[in-house]
């Protein structure tokens, strides 16, 4: 698991790799949305598996929110 109190890969390294990846989305013309989107919710599934969520985080995006 990467949970730990002191885990740099999920306080720090993905959370702001999924923020660059969400604005990288976002740059993107609609049509060429879909298939990063689609890796991206590969990479969501196993951050989302092998983390927990944090229900005292600040509200932010679910990924800051992840411990």
């Amino acid at each position: 698991m990467l949970q730990g109190e002191n885990n740099d890969l999920v306080l720090y390294v993905g959370p702001i790799a999924r923020e660059a990846l969400e604005q990288a989305v976002c740059a993107l013309p609609l049509r060429q949305r879909a298939p990063l989107r689609r890796q991206i919710a590969k990479l969501d599934l196993l951050f989302l598996d092998k983390t927990l969520n944090n229900p005292l985080a600040h509200p932010s995006p679910w990924w800051f929110r992840r411990c």
